[in-house]
Order: structure tokens, then C-alpha cells, then sequence
């Protein structure tokens, strides 16, 4: 079947690109795949040892599965099959990976909104995956 991936990190712009995704899935029959990246942790020297960053990690895949649960009963009021990932790793590269399956027919994901100057200066996730991905984004606002 022929997915949308779908770029969430519960800010409200991967809210309305879950909408925008997920409505656009129904009116195509496809399904969609909702990809939240949780960064690796790296602790500080002397901030607590192989234990605290164990923890750290249950307690950020805990957040990444609750985030996911949530926005999966969003999207499947949009009466589509959704499917939920997280991805390790910085945000942009885990994105791109993930859209080069041969089941991923497009990425949609939410924009900062932030000037062009900024982006350019700072980068930008969408910026990066919009420049890098061979497959169509669509950036929602």
C-alpha cells in the first residue's frame, strides 16, 4: 500500500500537516506513516552514568510512544490506515531515511515559519529534507 509519511513532534505546525496529511491520504486511498526522530542522548561528564542515561532514554521513548498513540486516533478519524515509527537520531537525516522506502509516496511535515535569512543562518529541518528527499514534500504552515 502506498503511504504519506507524516513528520510530527506535537508543535502545532506537525498538527496541522497531520490534518493536511491525513485528509490528503483519505482522498487518495492511501495510508500514512507518522515518524516522530527522537535525538540521541548524551549526558554531560558526570551526569549520572550508564544508568541515568538508560533512563533518560525509557523515559524519551515513553514521550515519543504517547506522542505517536495520540496522534495516530487523530489521524484515523480521517478513516486511514496509520502506521507509527520513531526514528533515532537527528530530525532531518531520520526524516529523509525513512522517505526513501519504496512504500512512501511523499512526505508532508510543519514548517517554523521562520524567515528565509533564519533558515539560511540556523537551518531547518523542512529546509533540509525539501532540498534532499527524491520524493515530493509538501512544507504546511
Amino acid at each position: 500500500m502506498a503511504r504519506i509519511l507524516i513528520a510530527v513532534d506535537g508543535s502545532a505546525p506537525s498538527l496541522r500537516a497531520l490534518e493536511f496529511g491525513a485528509s490528503l491520504a483519505a482522498k487518495l486511498g492511501e495510508g500514512v506513516v507518522l515518524l516522530h526522530a527522537m535525538p540521541r542522548v548524551v549526558l554531560p561528564v558526570g551526569g549520572g552514568g550508564p544508568g541515568a542515561l538508560a533512563e533518560l532514554q525509557r523515559t524519551l521513548q515513553v514521550e515519543s510512544s504517547r506522542l505517536l498513540a495520540s496522534l495516530a486516533n487523530k489521524a484515523r478519524a480521517y478513516g486511514v490506515e496509520v502506521e507509527t515509527e520513531v526514528g533515532m537520531g537527528e530530525a532531518a537525516l531520520t526524516i529523509y531515511d525513512r522517505s526513501e522506502a519504496p512504500d512512501i509516496q511523499m512526505v508532508v511535515m510543519g514548517s517554523r515559519g521562520q524567515r528565509a535569512v533564519a533558515q539560511l543562518l540556523l537551518g531547518s529541518v523542512a529546509s533540509h529534507v525539501v532540498h534532499t528527499a527524491t520524493k515530493p514534500v509538501v512544507v504546511v504552515r
